[in-house]
């Protein structure tokens, strides 16, 4: 057990068949894998000088965890950021949305049912972006791209969005619903640069800004 700036650590050793020390954090623990003959004493003095990194990443996830959207269960399913109680049963497939709860209705209580719940929102987070993509359009002329792109939503857990040029389409994820507006309007055009420059050099966060002022408090929101 270690502490650092008044935070206790668990330190969790596993030897390995490598050559170098790596280290990973999760929640309080501190995960060390570490060649088969190396010394405790070698691996908490590499721990030691970490101990920024290791404060900085348990802070990250920590804050991560507190004010994430991303629904992990439970009977809280947030939709443009305002929490709706989710009551889930079993039965005819069905949904039904009364103020702030949702009346989820499944032919079981799997993973399948939460699915079930997504692409019925993935209708309403499309009927949004299409506003967003019509109130930007114009400046994909004005680059000399002239034709619309059509956009399709999928459940994607390590992107939220792909642009595929040859294809004139935008994928966006299904957890934008998650988030407010503004966060899928900068999906959106951040997609929607892509049709112009296929990087992220400044040239393309110029050309982002131009047309969303705003997108990095947008863009923060989506990294937690």
């Amino acid at each position: 057990m270690i502490e650092i700036k008044g935070i206790p650590f668990e330190v969790e050793i596993e030897r390995k068949r490598i050559k170098n020390l790596y280290l990973r954090v999760e929640g309080n623990k501190i995960l060390a894998s570490a060649p088969l003959r190396m010394p405790n004493y070698e691996i908490y003095n590499f721990i030691n000088t970490k101990r920024n990194w290791i404060y900085k990443t348990y802070n990250y996830y920590e804050y991560k965890e507190n004010v994430t959207h991303m629904y992990k269960g439970g009977d809280i399913f947030y939709v443009y950021n305002v929490p709706f109680k989710l009551v889930k049963s079993i039965g005819k497939k069905n949904i039904v949305i009364k103020e702030n709860i949702i009346y989820l209705t499944y032919k079981n209580d799997s993973e399948d049912a939460i699915k079930y719940l997504y692409k019925h929102f993935d209708k309403l987070l499309l009927i949004k972006a299409d506003e967003f993509l019509n109130k930007h359009l114009d400046f994909l002329s004005d680059y000399g791209y002239n034709q619309i792109p059509t956009i399709k939503c999928k459940i994607m857990s390590s992107k939220w969005g792909v642009c595929y040029t040859r294809k004139n389409m935008i994928n966006i994820s299904s957890y934008l619903i998650h988030y407010p507006f503004e966060c899928l309007e900068y999906i959106i055009v951040h997609e929607m640069t892509h049709f112009i420059i296929p990087n992220h050099s400044k040239r393309f966060y110029e050309i982002v800004s131009n047309n969303m002022p705003e997108y990095k408090r947008a863009s923060d929101k989506l990294k937690l």
